[in-house]
């Protein structure tokens, strides 16, 4: 006689069901991650790194006149310029139709490799009404830009390069100092030099690449400090915010600062990258900032309504 098939029982059938069932979960599970890998790859090389976001805030200068027309200023750091490209052409054309009265760059113009014709043909492209003013950043010295074609690349740019040293620039609402540190983290800064002649009566803007200077700016009666440095992060996580800062500066970041001596702080997100070409919940940033006379209303923050595009 033929043997009998023996038929499995409802508890083999259910867990070979389960099994399959665990291992299609596997499997998709595998597939999501690396989807999601593949996605985030993605977005931090190919994506956010030309992605550019203008930021727009309004700041209150007690010492500028009310009565005057706000004086739109561009801050920008951190440009890490190598070459003329997609990112670099679109911060020209946004930052060109902001129409600026003033552009600041407070540090690291330049990486390693960047070509003195690309660094030039970029800042020979902004305008702005009052003049462009920039200070070096660690990058810059450490490669040698300073030291070398730098200045004079600048200069035929027309952009005001300040190395521990100040300008008056005379607008409507009243006359500005445009202050200017060298480098703090290799050590070329120089604060007494940067503000010597300063009347304490003057509305004065201080450009720093980094923004922990402000834990020691002394009696000195500056009003806005500009800074960089930190680039945001450059990589960030929901809930978790910057991985990684430079020494120093976890508390700065980004954004606006009431900051020791009565005087505000503004950090830069950066446009360029630095180390790794990749940025994630940190979109290259140009900050588009209204310096409105006379004092904030109470109701409203200080640096006003923030926009972003």
């Amino acid at each position: 006689m033929p043997d009998r098939v023996r038929m499995p029982g409802p508890a083999a059938l259910l867990d070979a069901a389960l099994g399959a069932w665990v291992r299609r979960f596997r499997s998709l599970t595998l597939a999501a991650a690396l989807l999601s890998g593949l996605g985030i790859a993605v977005d931090a090389i190919l994506i956010e790194p030309d992605w550019i976001e203008v930021i727009r805030t309004v700041e209150y200068v007690p010492g500028l006149r009310p009565t005057a027309p706000d004086l739109v200023l561009i801050h920008l750091s951190d440009l890490h310029v190598v070459r003329l490209g997609v990112r670099e052409r679109r911060a020209i054309a946004r930052i060109n139709d902001a129409h600026p009265d003033l552009i600041v760059i407070s540090g690291d113009l330049t990486r390693f490799g960047t070509r003195r014709e690309d660094l030039e043909a970029f800042l020979g492209a902004l305008h702005a009404r009052y003049g462009i003013f920039a200070v070096w950043g660690n990058h810059d010295h450490w490669n040698g830009t300073a030291e070398t074609w730098g200045p004079s690349a600048l200069a035929r740019a027309g952009v005001t390069l300040l190395r521990n040293e100040n300008q008056i620039v005379r607008v409507p609402g009243g006359p500005i100092v445009m202050a200017g540190l060298d480098d703090p983290v290799t050590g070329h800064d120089n604060l007494k030099a940067a503000m010597g002649g300063v009347a304490r009566s003057a509305v004065c803007l201080l450009l720093s690449h980094t923004p922990e200077i402000v834990r020691d700016l002394g009696n000195w009666d500056i009003d806005l400090v500009f800074a960089g440095h930190t680039h945001g992060g450059q990589v960030r996580l929901p809930g978790l915010g910057a991985l990684v800062v430079p020494h120093g500066t976890r508390p700065y970041v980004e954004g606006w600062f009431d900051v020791r001596g009565d005087a505000r702080l503004h950090v830069s997100q950066g446009l360029g990258w630095s180390m790794i070409p990749v940025r994630f919940f940190c979109r290259p940033r140009i900050d588009v900032i209204s310096l409105r006379g006379g004092v904030a209303p109470v109701s409203r923050p200080r640096h006003g309504i923030v926009q972003r595009t």
